[in-house]
């Protein structure tokens, strides 16, 4: 199994009222992406130039080998000629690799320098690495470790039976937050101001379409929180069950999400909750109690 990402505490699912535990001041939410109105106001020029550089290197998905400044310029909605400036940067320090036989640019692998510096900072790899595979070892099932990335979550971690088919996706795919398990559980755990935040830009995403979503995905989150972990049948995709609960970073508070999925024809809903969810449950509980003695 590939490393995991930050050490995390699993947390209850009921998220704390805004007012009572309100979050200090100056304090970045956890997965802003640099540019939006959740964002802390960039104080100076060069605050601004690091956020639309950084915007630049999150605009890179797994399923992408090389991208051309254009297609960079309409993932980060920046004008082209300052797209062409940050890249040829970035690619000058390292974090960029510019491809001249098809005159476009690919991540470089010195960008995994930054995330295995937060990988190894609790041992969660080490910790979660047994349970994991234990519960991928009694079905045809995929496991998987997500962070929030901008609007959707993306897989940290991810392993499977060889059987398993999770619709092709890998460690670093992105799936939406709104309509899957380990986006629901996300939601439902983070504190209420921060949700309505999240919410205001995901019904812009949705457009017409919000009134209805708005709905479902309320009735997610309350079910999330009576279950204590959030489920996604068939939401996703028609094919594809999966549920997932919240893990919290014990050192800087963090969110996290474990969560469990595959096909629907051999995870049925009644499968997941019977059999599966209280394994998952024990899982995250064991490896939250293990990584807050180390705090």
């Amino acid at each position: 199994m590939g490393n995991l990402a930050a050490g995390a505490i699993v947390e209850a699912m009921p998220a704390p009222d805004s007012k009572t535990a309100s979050r200090p001041r100056g304090r970045p939410r956890q997965g802003a992406a640099p540019g939006h109105a959740d964002d802390t106001p960039a104080e100076s020029p060069a605050v601004g130039t690091l956020a639309r550089g950084l915007a630049v290197l999150r605009c890179f998905r797994a399923e992408d080998r090389v991208i051309g400044t254009q297609e960079i310029a309409r993932r980060t909605e920046l004008p082209k000629a300052t797209v062409s400036r940050l890249a040829a940067t970035l690619a000058e320090l390292g974090y960029l690799r510019f491809v001249p036989e098809v005159g476009k640019y690919a991540l470089s692998s010195q960008v995994l320098t930054l995330g295995y510096a937060a990988l190894g900072r609790t041992g969660l790899g080490e910790f979660a690495r047994p349970f994991i595979e234990e519960l991928i070892s009694t079905g045809d099932c995929a496991v998987a470790i997500s962070i929030r990335d901008d609007l959707d979550m993306m897989f940290v971690e991810l392993a499977r039976r060889p059987s398993a088919i999770l619709l092709n996706l890998t460690v670093g795919a992105r799936i939406p937050m709104l309509w899957s398990a380990p986006g629901r559980a996300y939601l439902a755990g983070i504190e209420e101001g921060e949700r309505e935040r999240l919410l205001e830009r995901l019904a812009a995403r949705e457009g017409a379409g919000w009134p209805q979503a708005k709905k479902t995905v309320e009735e997610a989150i309350e079910r999330a929180r009576r279950q204590g972990f959030a489920d996604a049948i068939g939401s996703w995709r028609p094919e594809h069950n999966a549920i997932g609960t919240v893990l919290r970073d014990p050192t800087t508070g963090e969110i996290y999400t474990l969560s469990l999925g595959g096909l629907a024809s051999g995870l049925p809903r009644e499968r997941l909750m019977a059999e599966f969810a209280p394994r998952l449950l024990a899982a995250a509980e064991t490896i939250n109690s293990r990584l807050s003695g180390l705090v």
